[in-house]
């Protein structure tokens, strides 16, 4: 489902949203890195699900090329401007891929920060 060729951004923004998922997401190794030299407790780990569940969605979204507000307010989101999708069918295509780049990238958080609980 996530290997089709639709896609509801542009070139533009979706490698913006690489770069921006690859920063955050190596600002949330940082973090992590200097907590642990801190002497983090183990428990605040799971701080680290949001920056990590951005950084994948960032990474999910800018790789196949969804956004999930563009979908749901059935847009796409072209390197020229805001294009309606007037099929239904499609829309309701590009909202469940939306859907499932936003649930994708929270387990993969998850299981990150469960990771970081388990390993420190």
């Amino acid at each position: 489902m996530l290997g089709c060729s639709q896609r509801n951004l542009g070139e533009r923004a979706s490698s913006r949203a690489v770069r921006g998922g690859v920063l955050v997401g190596g600002l949330a190794l940082g973090l992590w890195l200097f907590g642990t030299e801190l002497g983090m407790p183990q428990q605040l780990g799971w701080l680290m699900a949001l920056p990590v569940a951005v950084s994948a969605y960032l990474l999910i979204s800018g790789t196949f090329g969804i956004c999930i507000y563009q979908s749901l307010m059935g847009y796409q989101g072209a390197d020229h401007g805001n294009e309606a999708i007037l099929d239904p069918q499609r829309r309701a295509q590009m909202r469940g891929r939306a859907m499932l780049a936003v649930s994708a990238s929270v387990l993969i958080a998850c299981a990150v920060a469960a990771a970081f609980v388990a390993g420190t």
